[in-house]
């Protein structure tokens, strides 16, 4: 039995002792007596200001580690990422300067993916994610190919291949990548390590911040290119993580390879990753066995309570994990990056239990945001880190950060014509009304068309009786068309995120013209039995019960 044969039949029974302790525990009922205000009645139009509001103050902030709002790497790209997201979301190019000029200022040689004190796997890998978001947002090839490179990188410096691991060495280290006789997780192949640089080659950590964004970058590259690598590397590094790194609840955050013994070290940003990447790969693949999976991990990760406020309220609250700065640590920046995670979940299962659960939990912080962290006007752009302490005194460009991904996050629950809370309960009680009010009007004007028709009918007999008399012209009748409008198109790639998040760059199809519908239907005129029905039918679209748009690839 060759490695890879070892590989999928330890990855296999990991599924199947997965799911005969945990099938069981899946809950996607949204805790409403609970969780505190899991809806919204905010208009998209009003969410997408929010959002740019609090994102102007960014366009004039310092986006470099050098700025201590922002300590991190991770901090810097997220700058990045949250303002290419919010474009693509929203179907424009505000910030397509800024993204792109940033980022091509900022990688001018592969030096330039690390941090000026560390070459770490987990910040190359943020940036190609970041180039990810920009080439989605603004169709540059040149974005796309700096996340490539960035992908290169981590692969020939840090990543465990199955080769590497059956010869024993390989992926930049002096040791030895068979797993230990106590590691009872199976291969290496598809970890991570963290560091890079030759200085720390006999580093044998393997960490949740540089594998689980390198899988979500690796299924991102492989929806974009279809390329067998990427698709490998992709499924290898999930086998790991699942493996080596879920208990079941949450991510750990690093494992040993040398000794096999891991770290729980709970942290949001470990959980998101991981949330992202799973959620792309299950929706690209189709496999029903990640998308139960995933199934299990978000409702863990949403209510574990090393992150989730004390009450149980389902506030993120990452402050008690930042022993040394509390209130302004990194971790209080980083937690948005979670909620971006789970609104891909939710884009790429749309109408789903999963996606009803991940839109309350978001609307949760959402309210969290507004009520507690948002300072108070003249300064209300500006928001605190903390998501239910004090709101914001001044500009912190951190705390404006991880607000913006759930600000983000929350436009694209609600589509233009509907309210948040109408989008959470699935209709549109506006829409209804109106849709009910113009059904009625269309029914009366229907009827006395109906009217109209029937008199003509009459009239158009006589006159053709009048006509063997006199021999005058004949007035042609009357007919109704049923509209027509083509099927979607079967031809379009399947696994790319539905697209209600950038509902304003759907086109509507053309109507078919007068000619060839003539020639596809005749000139049959419609039974008055028929009238009722097709008004319920019009009456049914109106109100918006026509059934959801299947994903789409832009072309």
């Amino acid at each position: 039995m060759t490695l890879t044969h070892l590989s999928e039949v330890f990855t296999l029974i990991a599924y199947i002792c997965f799911y005969a302790s945990e099938v069981a525990a899946q809950n996607l009922t949204v805790p409403s007596e609970v969780w505190r205000k899991p809806t919204s009645n905010l208009s998209r139009a009003s969410l997408e200001m929010l959002a740019s509001e609090a994102a102007a103050p960014l366009s004039k902030a310092d986006i470099s580690s050098a700025n201590p709002d922002l300590p991190e790497l991770v901090d810097v790209t997220s700058v990045y990422a949250i303002l290419a997201q919010q474009d693509y979301y929203r179907g424009n190019t505000a910030w397509r300067t800024l993204v792109t000029d940033g980022l091509q200022a900022m990688i001018q040689g592969k030096t330039h993916f690390y941090s000026p004190v560390a070459e770490l796997s987990s910040d190359v890998n943020y940036w190609g994610l970041t180039f990810i978001y920009a080439f989605r947002a603004y169709n540059q090839k040149s974005l796309l190919g700096h996340a490539v490179d960035a992908w290169n990188l981590t692969y020939s410096t840090a990543y465990i291949t199955l080769d590497e691991e059956a010869s024993g060495s390989g992926a930049g280290r002096n040791i030895s990548l068979v797993p230990p006789a106590n590691c009872s997780g199976g291969t290496f192949a598809g970890g991570v390590f963290y560091y890079q640089d030759p200085a720390h080659s006999n580093n044998t950590f393997i960490n949740a911040v540089s594998v689980a964004p390198f899988m979500a970058l690796s299924a991102y590259l492989y929806e974009e290119t279809n390329n067998a690598t990427y698709q490998q590397a992709a499924q290898h590094s999930l086998d790991f993580i699942i493996n080596h790194l879920w208990d079941g609840k949450i991510v750990y955050d690093n494992i040993n390879s040398s000794s096999c013994e891991s770290v729980k070290g709970p942290w949001t940003v470990n959980q998101a990753w991981f949330v992202e990447g799973l959620s792309v790969w299950a929706n690209i693949t189709g496999n029903d066995t990640l998308t139960k999976l995933l199934e299990t991990v978000v409702p863990s990760v949403a209510t574990f309570p090393d992150w989730i406020s004390s009450t149980s309220d389902g506030i993120i609250n990452d402050h008690t994990r930042d022993t040394s700065t509390s209130l302004n640590g990194n971790q209080q920046i980083l937690k948005g990056i979670l909620v971006r995670g789970l609104a891909e979940a939710r884009m790429r299962n749309p109408g789903t239990d999963l996606a009803r659960y991940i839109e309350a939990f978001i609307f949760v912080q959402l309210n969290a945001v507004l009520d507690f962290s948002r300072a108070p006007a003249p300064n209300n752009s500006y928001y605190a880190r903390s998501w239910d302490r004090s709101p914001a005194s001044s500009f912190d460009a951190g705390g404006n950060v991880a607000a913006i991904d759930v600000l983000n996050s929350a436009f694209t629950l609600v589509s233009p014509s509907t309210s948040a809370s109408d989008a959470l309960k699935g209709h549109a009680t506006l829409g209804a009304i109106i849709g009910g009010v113009v059904g009625g009007v269309i029914a009366v004007v229907t009827a006395i068309a109906v009217v109209v028709l029937c008199r003509r009918q009459r009239n158009a007999t006589d006159i053709s009786e009048d006509d063997k008399l006199s021999g005058a012209d004949s007035v042609e009748p009357f007919f109704l068309r049923i509209a027509h409008n083509p099927s979607a198109s079967e031809s379009s790639k399947s696994g790319r995120v539905n697209e209600d998040a950038r509902p304003h760059q759907a086109p509507l199809p053309a109507p078919a013209s007068d000619e060839t519908h003539d020639q596809s239907i005749g000139h049959e005129p419609i039974e008055v039995a028929e009238i009722p029905s097709l008004v319920q039918r019009l009456n049914n679209f109106l109100q918006g019960r026509h059934g959801e748009p299947p994903p789409r690839y832009d072309e």
